[in-house]
């Protein structure tokens, strides 16, 4: 892995570009409170036929904060940047959470540069009392740090058997959790709050993939279907026995389904 960091926006990126030169790009973007390692699971499958690149959002791994809060549309700019830098034209954007939120935004502000997208447990509007809690967690974090994040988040994205049989994995990701700084989970959160392109959606042209675990709490598939309805020729994946980070806990379901959808398409 040849993990590398670029300055982008004036703000420090974290990132890593792995698979064979002059293959299709597939840039990876994380959920909120972790970092790019979440993704770990997918680049071995991801890299047999495209390069895979990574990256850690601002106050996320080993990014640097830069200024908060955070806009989606700035977030969106870093991923463009750090393709600049890298001297990519053209990306298949595949993003989760808020990794999924800046993908949409990013299909929106640069739409020349998208081959396809992959929207994976995410939304595309921020409903007011999902706001509501985001101002709760953001006090919470405030007062309390990021370890006050764990059991909520491990709750909300794992079901209750998955969480019972690997503790290992919970482990993992609560060691993410617990390195986040502060300020750019907060940054982050403030984004999230903005969120609203749903409206906007039927400009999407390209081949999109929409993946929703079944007991998603936050993001279940009708919140997907919502936006598959929007983008026209768009494809949804319900996967079942998975909450909100499929891309873990159905790992192989996951997989193929963004593997097979891009191959589709880029190939």
């Amino acid at each position: 892995m040849n993990r590398q960091a670029a300055t982008i926006n004036g703000v420090e990126i974290n990132y890593t570009l792995g698979g064979e030169p002059g293959r299709p790009v597939v840039i990876l973007c994380h959920p909120l409170g972790v970092n790019l390692n979440v993704w770990a699971y997918q680049v071995p499958v991801l890299e047999q036929h495209f390069q895979v690149l990574r990256y850690d959002l601002r106050g996320h791994g080993g990014s640097a904060v830069g200024q908060t809060p955070y806009r989606l549309e700035t977030l969106a700019a870093d991923a463009a940047g750090l393709l600049d830098h890298l001297r990519i034209d053209r990306v298949a954007f595949t993003g989760l959470s808020i990794g999924g939120m800046i993908a949409q935004v990013f299909a929106l502000q640069y739409p020349e540069r998208l081959s396809a997208l992959v929207l994976c447990s995410t939304g595309s509007r921020t409903a007011p009392q999902a706001k509501a809690g985001f101002d709760q967690r953001i006090q919470k974090v405030e007062t309390e740090g990021m370890g006050s994040q764990v059991p909520l988040v491990l709750q909300n994205w794992f079901t209750d058997g998955f969480r019972e049989a690997a503790p290992a994995t919970m482990g993992w990701i609560a060691g993410m959790l617990r390195s986040t700084r502060v300020a750019g989970f907060v940054g982050c959160c403030r984004a999230i709050q903005e969120l609203d392109v749903l409206d906007r959606l039927p400009a999407i042209q390209v081949p999109t993939l929409l993946i929703a675990g079944e007991q998603d709490k936050n993001f279940p598939p009708a919140v997907s279907e919502q936006s598959r309805q929007r983008i026209a020729g768009s494809e949804l994946k319900a996967l079942s026995n998975a909450a909100h980070l499929g891309s873990v806990e159905q790992v192989h379901a996951f997989n193929e389904a963004v593997s097979g959808f891009l191959q589709r398409f880029l190939l």
